[in-house]
């Protein structure tokens, strides 16, 4: 939460409904065209740090989104998503 501590450790994690959701409607001078996986890898690698997760997991994590990214469309990972718990 903003003005407060990180405490590094083990991983936090928030509810679904307090994510973004659609980002290009609620970040200004944010198109469409301006997203990237580089840009969703670079995000990844900011919540990952931030929720304490260590540097070989991050490297893990950002490893395997290159294989997901290939494997899977915007789609795909929009319905999982979704569908998941988190």
């Amino acid at each position: 939460m903003i003005g407060q501590p990180i405490r590094r450790g083990s991983p936090s994690f928030q509810k679904k409904e307090h994510f973004m959701g659609n980002a290009f409607g609620m970040i200004p001078g944010l198109e469409p065209d301006e997203w990237s996986n580089d840009a969703c890898r670079g995000y990844v690698i900011m919540a990952m740090e931030d929720c304490g997760f260590s540097k070989k997991d991050i490297r893990r994590v950002v490893g395997q989104l290159y294989e997901v990214f290939d494997l899977n469309s915007v789609e795909d990972a929009k319905e999982k998503y979704h569908s998941s718990p988190y």
